[in-house]
């Protein structure tokens, strides 16, 4: 369509302009690729495409063995259940427990690449992942809106990024949801994996603050799960903040 026989409308002209920028990005690409050639960020090899993992660690990954709690993540000995007794018996602010595979495996060394190397091609392939694998479940539809779990100010700035909302951003771009900071960690907490089983209970309790009410259904994203004591903590602000529902999604458990 044109305005007056002869010039482009805006709409076109735009689509043009869109054409040329991916074409522009695929060139950049390219040539980035020829004068440093991608390596695997697991096994070291050279990748043939952009990727930072290579086809064949890729086909490698490994899922989560055996039967879960839909609730907790936790491993369950009979199949014919799909929750764990103190899911069954307690009350839970998590309504779905989901990671990609086990911390103990190639899932971790991609964690701790994003984590403290700053990888964040490797961020962008995790969220991709986790894309796919919310796809395959066909439970993309089930959540209006991604969070992450914070950081407190001060571990946000030595780190310089919160890898959680990394993986999160990513996440919403590659499923057309929204993205939003609903959560603020209000002070520095010790390392859960450092913790008793008692002292993870009360560690993070009132670590985490509300930062908007609201009722849509939340996929909140964490990089790793150990106990759910983060996410659980998380899940209970969101819920007496009005949200229906939280289901929470990690690339690995530990």
């Amino acid at each position: 369509m044109t305005t007056s026989g002869d010039t482009p409308t805006s709409f076109s002209a735009s689509c043009g302009s869109s054409r040329l920028l991916r074409f522009g990005r695929s060139i950049v690409g390219g040539l980035i690729g020829l004068l440093f050639p991608p390596v695997c960020a697991l096994c070291g090899g050279r990748s043939e495409s952009l990727r930072p993992v290579c086809p064949s660690c890729e086909a490698r990954l490994p899922e989560l063995p055996g039967h879960r709690c839909l609730r907790c993540g936790e491993g369950l000995a009979d199949p014919s259940l799909d929750l764990c007794l103190r899911c069954g018996t307690e009350e839970r602010a998590v309504d779905r427990f989901a990671s990609l595979g086990p911390y103990d495996s190639a899932w971790g060394e991609l964690v701790r690449a994003l984590k403290f190397d700053g990888e964040m091609a490797v961020g962008r392939y995790l969220a991709g992942r986790m894309a796919v694998r919310l796809g395959e479940q066909g439970t993309a539809d089930a959540f209006d809106l991604i969070a992450f779990v914070p950081m407190s100010p001060i571990d946000r700035r030595e780190r310089g990024f919160n890898q959680a909302e990394v993986l999160a951003r990513g996440l919403g771009r590659r499923l057309g949801r929204p993205v939003r900071r609903v959560l603020a960690k209000t002070r520095v907490t010790p390392p859960q994996g450092r913790l008793t089983a008692k002292e993870r209970r009360t560690n993070l309790r009132g670590a985490f603050a509300l930062l908007r009410y609201g009722g849509e259904r939340v996929l909140l994203v964490d990089d790793i799960g150990t106990t759910g004591s983060t996410v659980e903590e998380c899940a209970r602000v969101l819920k007496r903040g009005g949200y229906e529902s939280v289901a929470v999604w990690t690339v690995a458990r530990a």
